[in-house]
C-alpha cells in the first residue's frame, strides 16, 4: 500500500504522538509498504519519505488550522491509498484521536462553567471546535480511531458519530526495551543511589502536568498513610519547589524524592513496588503500560484508558474517584497483599498482551476498510 501519516512534528525528540508516528512508519515500511510522511519538521528516517509542510508560526490557532489545510492540501499532491492523520487536517481517511478530545479535555481542566465559557470562546479553543466538527460531523474522516474504549464513548457523546466509524485499538509496548529484567538488573542500583534500603517500599510517580496527573492527591496519601518505610519517586519537568515545600510543612521530608525531568525511567520502573498515576484525565497513558511490562503494578482512575485493561485487584488497581485515602487504602492492599510477587507477575504477563504485531495487524484490518470504502 500507500500509506500517507501526517503529524506536525516527526521527531523522535518530542512525546508519544510523535513516537507512535515515527515507530508505525518504520513498521509499515519493514511490511513493504511505501510510506510518506506529512510534517512540519521532522527527521529523516530510512525507507520513509518525508514531506515539508509550511505553517503559520505566530500563534496556536494559526498552527492549527494552518497546518490543517496546508497538510491535507499537500497530501492531495499525491495518490494515497491510506491517509491517517495523527493531528486535525482538513481531510483524513483516519483520524487517531489520541489525546482526547476538546469539549472532554475543557470540562477535565476547566470544571468551573463560567470559566470554561470563558476559554471555549477564545481563538485556540475555537480553532479545535472547527477542526474537530469538521472531522466528526462533516465527513473530515472516514474512521476514528482511539486508543481507549472511554474516548470512543466521548466522541459519541459530544459528536454523535456512530460507533460503527470508530475503532478502539489500543496502544502496544516496546517489550524488547520495557520488561520485568528491569526488577532484576536495575532495581538494587537505583535504591542504592537514592538511599532506599530494601524494606522501604516504593511507590513511582511519572508524567508532565502534575497537577492533573494527580501529583497532590498522591501526596496527601502518603501522609495519610504516616508510614515511614514507604518512599515516592517523583519524575517529570515540571518545576518542583511547590510540591517540595509542601512536603515539608506535611511532615514528608526526605520521604518524597523529586527527579525532575528523567530520559529514562526502565530504571524507577525496576526500582519501583507500586506505580500511581491519579490523573483526572488521560485517553491512554502509556507510562502505565510501560509500567506494567515491567512488572510494576499500576494504580490508576477511571479517567485513564488504561484502566480498561486492568483487572482490579488482580493486576492493578482502578480507583473510583480521586479521593487521597482511597489511594491510600489501594496502596496498603497491594503492601499487604499474601503474594506480592505473583501479583507483579500477572501485570508483566497481562502488559506482554500488548505488542506491536498486534497493532499492526488491527491497523491494517482497517487500512483494509478504508480501500474498500474508496472502491465503492
Amino acid at each position: 500500500m500507500k500509506i500517507g501519516l501526517a503529524c506536525r512534528h516527526f521527531l523522535s525528540t518530542k512525546g508519544g504522538l510523535e513516537k507512535y508516528t515515527m515507530s508505525i512508519g518504520t513498521e509499515l515500511v519493514r511490511q513493504g509498504h511505501e510510506v510518506h510522511v506529512f510534517a512540519h519538521s521532522g527527521e529523516r528516517v530510512p525507507g520513509i519519505r518525508l514531506h515539508h509542510v509550511p505553517l503559520f508560526p505566530l500563534s496556536s490557532p494559526g498552527k492549527n488550522l494552518s497546518f490543517a489545510y496546508m497538510a491535507a492540501k499537500r497530501i492531495s499532491e499525491f495518490q494515497m491509498d491510506v491517509v491517517q492523520s495523527m493531528e486535525r487536517l482538513w481531510y483524513q481517511d483516519i483520524f487517531r484521536a489520541s489525546d482526547g478530545i476538546n469539549p472532554v479535555q475543557m470540562e477535565q481542566r476547566y470544571p468551573h462553567p463560567i470559566i470554561r465559557g470563558f476559554k471555549a470562546i477564545t481563538p485556540r479553543r475555537q480553532a479545535l471546535t472547527y477542526l474537530e466538527k469538521r472531522i466528526f460531523c462533516r465527513n473530515g474522516a472516514r474512521f476514528v480511531m482511539t486508543n481507549s474504549q472511554l474516548v470512543k464513548d466521548q466522541i459519541r457523546h459530544h459528536y454523535g458519530v456512530s460507533g460503527d466509524n470508530i475503532r478502539v485499538i489500543y496502544n502496544s509496548v516496546d517489550q524488547r526495551r520495557f520488561n520485568i529484567s528491569a526488577k532484576e538488573q536495575l532495581r538494587k542500583d537505583i535504591r542504592n543511589r537514592y538511599g532506599i534500603v530494601e524494606q522501604d517500599k516504593l511507590i513511582f510517580f511519572a508524567g508532565n502536568g502534575f497537577r492533573l496527573k494527580g501529583l497532590p492527591v498522591v501526596l496527601e496519601a502518603l501522609v495519610g498513610l504516616n508510614n515511614p518505610q514507604i518512599r515516592l519517586m517523583v519524575a517529570g519537568s515540571d518545576p518542583t519547589d511547590p510540591y517540595r515545600r509542601w512536603s515539608e510543612r506535611n511532615g514528608l521530608g526526605s520521604a518524597a524524592i523529586f527527579l525532575g525531568y528523567q530520559k529514562d525511567l526502565v530504571p524507577f520502573y525496576g526500582a519501583s513496588d507500586l506505580f500511581v498515576l491519579p490523573t483526572q484525565y488521560d485517553p491512554f497513558a502509556n507510562v502505565c503500560l510501560e509500567a506494567m511490562a515491567c512488572g510494576t503494578p499500576v494504580i490508576t482512575t477511571q479517567m485513564n484508558g488504561v484502566s480498561e485493561i486492568i483487572k482490579n485487584g488482580y493486576d492493578g488497581y482502578v480507583l473510583l474517584s480521586r479521593n487521597p485515602q482511597e489511594l491510600a487504602a489501594r496502596i496498603l492492599d497491594f503492601l499487604d497483599h499474601s503474594d506480592k510477587t505473583a501479583f507483579m507477575k500477572r501485570t508483566a504477563e497481562k502488559a506482554a498482551t500488548f505488542t506491536m504485531d498486534d497493532h499492526m495487524r488491527q491497523l491494517m484490518d482497517l487500512y483494509k476498510l478504508v480501500c474498500e470504502a474508496k472502491r465503492k
